[in-house]
């Protein structure tokens, strides 16, 4: 999840903005905020550097975790699946033929050539 301030949305981040830091808010429990308060005055730790390190420990947690991980993989299968259903109704549009383990012309390292005038060399 990216966050960008509205001025930015629909637009494609550069590299040099997608490593800015922006604003990432919580509302948290007033207790809470008095106990942040109080540690970190004795720490010496800004609000951000205990926000960052929070958000860190949690990321750290959460991507440790075996079911997160198999969440994941199961939606890249889905993605997966649903590009290969496109690929095969554009295929279809086309007049061709399209299968699973059909390879791309990537992973191939060749490349397609249209139908019409024979090319040189061939």
């Amino acid at each position: 999840m990216t966050e960008q301030t509205p001025e930015m949305q629909g637009q494609e981040l550069t590299p040099e903005d997608a490593r800015k830091p922006v604003v990432f808010a919580v509302r948290i429990d007033p207790v809470q905020r008095e106990q942040i308060e109080g540690l970190r005055g004795i720490t010496g730790q800004s609000v951000n550097d205990v926000g960052v390190e929070a958000l860190d420990d949690w990321i750290a947690k959460t991507l440790a975790d075996e079911t997160v991980r198999n969440k994941a993989m199961a939606e890249l299968d889905d993605e997966e699946k649903r590009l290969q259903e496109r690929r095969n109704a554009i295929a279809g549009i086309l007049g061709q033929a399209v299968t699973a383990a059909e390879a791309t012309p990537e992973q191939t390292g060749t490349q397609s050539r249209r139908r019409g005038k024979a090319q040189p060399g061939s």
